[in-house]
């Protein structure tokens, strides 16, 4: 090497390691650059999610909101919310659909989840020790992530993304995402479920824990257009206790109101989950039998007012009871409104009043009797 190669040297050498150092700068640059956009991305989505939570009160949405944002976050391919109550499922939300054939027992990994307060992350869910199985028509699931619901250290669920989009894996840092969405998330089931409570309270007789009268006629007006969409029949039973004031004159109110709180007991026990009792006002009640013709209703009618008869309480001067009187009409052969059929059943109710008590009667008969009148 000359002399005058030296200086050459020692120049590509500066030029090159210059183009290095510049390289790396240039990568760990962009690499700062993507850390932030993904920082702002996260951060809009997490406020937007915030934001959706904070302007709904209904339960289906808030557990829509966390599925579609779950998603959208951690870039997964599924993702569900499984809430729990008492030891069983109450609600399970799936981004495949409501149930979306999924599983909903509390069990495997599911249930280490929620009863031990951890997190699962995991590139392979089948090799995972607490995993069970899933059905048959399950999509396969790879990759997954689950955390606790948590509220106050109470679990309420949990939320599960599974699937990273492009096969990748979940990371510590979408791990620590999806517990700030599950902490939001608890925070606005909390919300709503305050709200079901004041609505129930609102919508509900304190005495009886029956339908009130304001809610029982939003009611009957929906099943009234559910039935007419669907081309299903509808009853509608009016009721009221015979001689009550009699009653409540010879052994008080307090003996009066116990009467109207067992009789609001046997109409919840023998009505099915998806009928509708209410106090209709006083000693009235009322009861919708969706998807019910006559004669079915003349066997609950029946069944509610042998339970009814046979109520006895005590009180001062022994165990004593009442009877009930009760109206039928149907939808749509009695009446086509919401107005019409609450009359024709009160028509039925008073015809049974008025041949004796503590029978059952329907509007045919009421027109029936009017027109022998004639």
């Amino acid at each position: 090497m000359t002399v005058l190669e030296i200086p050459l040297l020692i120049l590509c050498l500066a030029l090159f390691l210059s183009t290095y150092l510049f390289y790396r700068k240039y990568v760990n640059e962009r690499k700062k650059l993507q850390q932030s956009i993904k920082r702002i991305r996260d951060v809009s989505i997490i406020n937007e999610y915030i934001s959706l939570l904070n302007s709904t009160l209904q339960r289906e949405e808030v557990l829509d909101i966390v599925v579609e944002k779950v998603k959208e976050l951690l870039k997964a391919e599924k993702s569900a919310i499984i809430l729990v109550e008492e030891g069983k499922v109450r609600d399970f939300y799936s981004s495949l659909g409501p149930t979306g054939q999924c599983k909903t027992e509390l069990t495997g990994t599911v249930r280490e989840v929620f009863s031990n307060l951890c997190t699962i992350r995991t590139d392979d869910l089948y090799s995972h020790d607490r995993f069970k199985c899933l059905p048959k028509e399950h999509p396969q699931i790879k990759s997954v992530l689950m955390v606790p619901i948590l509220l106050r250290g109470k679990p309420l669920g949990v939320v599960i993304a599974a699937d990273r989009q492009n096969g990748g894996a979940f990371t510590a840092d979408d791990e620590d995402l999806l517990l700030n969405f599950a902490f939001h998330a608890a925070l606005a089931l909390e919300k709503v479920g305050f709200y079901e409570e004041v609505k129930n309270m609102a919508s509900r007789d304190g005495l009886t824990g029956l339908l009130n009268h304001r809610t029982f006629q939003e009611r009957l007006k929906e099943e009234i257009d559910r039935a007419r969409r669907f081309g299903q029949p509808l009853c509608l039973l009016m009721m009221d206790i015979d001689r009550f004031k009699d009653f409540n004159d010879t052994f008080g109110h307090l003996m009066g109101d116990e009467i109207l709180r067992r009789i609001g007991g046997i109409l919840s026990q023998c009505l099915r989950s998806i009928d509708i009792a209410c106090r209709y006002g006083g000693e009235e009640f009322g009861v919708i039998l969706p998807g019910v013709d006559i004669e079915g209703a003349r066997t609950v009618a029946e069944r509610i007012r042998r339970e009814v008869e046979g109520l006895k309480i005590p009180t001062d001067g022994g165990r004593h009871g009442v009877t009930i009187s009760i109206g039928i009409a149907t939808f749509p052969e009695d009446a086509e409104t919401r107005e019409e059929l609450i009359d024709r059943a009160d028509k039925a109710l008073y015809l049974a009043k008025r041949t004796g008590r503590n029978r059952i009667c329907t509007y045919r008969e009421e027109e029936y009797e009017d027109m022998y009148r004639l």
